[in-house]
């Protein structure tokens, strides 16, 4: 993917020497001489010890277990390798092309709908650059759920990249990294003779004549972006032309690094730019409008199974930061072990085909009821402990619902009353709600939900624990990509 240059190497040569010199010479002793020097510093200047320096011998945290020191110098080696800074020409610039290596290829896509889809679609994204030899970009999330005051998001405000990046062995870049940026919330809608032309993919079927045109991401990025359509073979169904989901292998052909199957420029252009600019997809940048909807196998939605390689060898290992996960654990306050539940309301109660009132399409509390008790009793059984605490969470405005899962002693994380909103923004309700689930022992969700799916995975993985979802009647067959809202 990109030829590393020896300086680079002698770089991480002597990291990783002076790395071993420290373990040889005792790295606790090396720290203890250190902290003597700044003892005698601050004596001689009448400054007060403990304010400079914290003791060695501080208790450690219970549930974080010191690194050894070759475990320190293996991961330090590591993070260097796939350092953001190795595959980039250096800082931000005004315009992302000056940031490109010329010895190196790059993927993103951009994504309009709810912050678990958006997600998903980014994932999917970096996995489609694994496989095609390519360095992911990820762009920040935008406020499509919630107010556009709100925002944009970067990635690694939710998501803890380094920890990412060594799991993965790969490098994941961010937007912020490789082009400037009025601010990292900014959606302003920047001036023409700011925008930077870029051709790109879409995904969009034949039965749609337009992109998928992410006002959010490519304002902030400051993009001017014209479109092509993928080859129908790339298609699930190839012969379908209203299909939505497209094959990661069939994908790679037309996006592999210097030598696709195709040009891109033999393809015709589907929309110019706004501005109207009319280029083929980029070859060194490649980039689609949305990768929500990409499979590898002959279902359609492999992401409800936990085979799934995009969860399996991307998402899994795409853990919230410590910041978040403290904010989260704060929240719960006693509940050290509880069962989440996500009780996915709001517009799933317009869903229903026959003919069903709003409040008769929801599934019914006593299904959620039935399902928090079986969960208790596998618990029991097959881990031996008694979890009696219960954490709701749902959009449910309606107060009658709240007064009847309090009845059942199911504690919930009120928001408002909380002022979470005030005190922290708008994205944080329903960030705290996704790491708050993926904390628990057991996990009970709504059949359909992709906000659900993406808990039930995390709790499976991460804690080892059982989950369950409570499935929907519709009066025909449901869809989990029909699932575009949050939460």
């Amino acid at each position: 993917m990109q030829v590393v240059s020896f300086r680079t190497l002698a770089g991480v040569g002597v990291i990783f020497l002076a790395g071993v010199s420290l373990c040889f010479i005792g790295l606790p002793e090396a720290f203890r001489v250190f902290q003597l020097s700044l003892q005698k510093s601050a004596i001689t200047k009448n400054q007060n010890v403990s304010d400079i320096i914290t003791p060695l011998d501080e208790p450690q945290s219970l549930n974080r277990t010191a690194p050894s020191c070759s475990q320190k110098l293996e991961e330090q080696v590591i993070l260097q390798e796939w350092d953001s800074s190795r595959f980039l020409q250096g800082p931000p610039t005004q315009q992302f092309r000056k940031n490109l290596r010329d010895d190196t290829f790059y993927i993103t896509a951009w994504s309009n709908s709810g912050f678990t889809n958006q997600f998903m679609g980014y994932v999917n994204m970096i996995y489609l650059g694994m496989i095609s030899d390519r360095v992911p970009i990820i762009p920040p999330f935008g406020p499509h759920h919630i107010s556009y005051d709100a925002g944009s998001l970067r990635f690694s405000s939710v998501f803890n990249l380094t920890r990412a990046r060594r799991a993965l062995k790969r490098p994941l870049l961010e937007w912020h990294e490789l082009k400037e940026e009025d601010s990292p919330t900014s959606l302003s809608e920047p001036l023409p003779d700011d925008r930077e032309p870029l051709g790109c993919w879409s995904a969009r079927h034949e039965g749609n004549p337009t992109p998928i045109r992410v006002k959010s991401v490519i304002d902030h990025l400051k993009l001017d972006t014209s479109y092509t359509r993928v080859p129908s073979n790339t298609r699930h169904f190839p012969d379908v032309k209203t299909t939505d989901f497209l094959v990661f292998n069939q994908l790679v052909p037309y996006i592999f690094p210097r030598h696709p199957w195709r040009p891109s420029s033999s393809f015709p252009l589907m929309e110019a730019s706004p501005l109207g600019q009319r280029l083929p997809p980029d070859e060194q940048l490649s980039c689609f409008d949305f990768l929500y909807y990409v499979t590898s196998s002959r279902e359609l939605f492999e992401w409800q199974h936990s085979w799934s390689p995009a969860w399996r060898s991307i998402a899994t290992h795409l853990r919230f930061t410590d910041a978040l996960v403290d904010l989260a654990q704060s929240y719960l306050r006693r509940a050290f072990q509880f069962i989440a539940v996500h009780m996915r309301r709001g517009d799933f109660g317009q869903q229903c085909r026959d003919g069903r009132t709003s409040k008769e399409c929801f599934v019914p509390l006593e299904n959620y009821r039935k399902a928090v008790e079986s969960m208790q009793q596998e618990l029991r059984d097959k881990k031996g402990i008694d979890v009696k605490d219960v954490v709701l969470m749902s959009d449910e405005k309606d107060q009658k619902f709240w007064d009847e899962t309090k009845e059942l002693g199911w504690a919930r994380l009120d928001h408002h009353e909380e002022q979470t909103v005030e005190k922290y923004g708008e994205w944080y309700p329903l960030l705290l709600d996704n790491i708050a689930q993926s904390l628990a022992a057991g996990f009970v969700g709504t059949g359909d939900s992709t906000y659900s799916l993406l808990s039930a995975r995390r709790v499976e993985d991460w804690n080892g624990g059982p989950t369950f979802m409570v499935q929907r009647f519709l009066g025909a067959r449901s869809l989990y990509y029909e699932d575009d809202g949050e939460p």
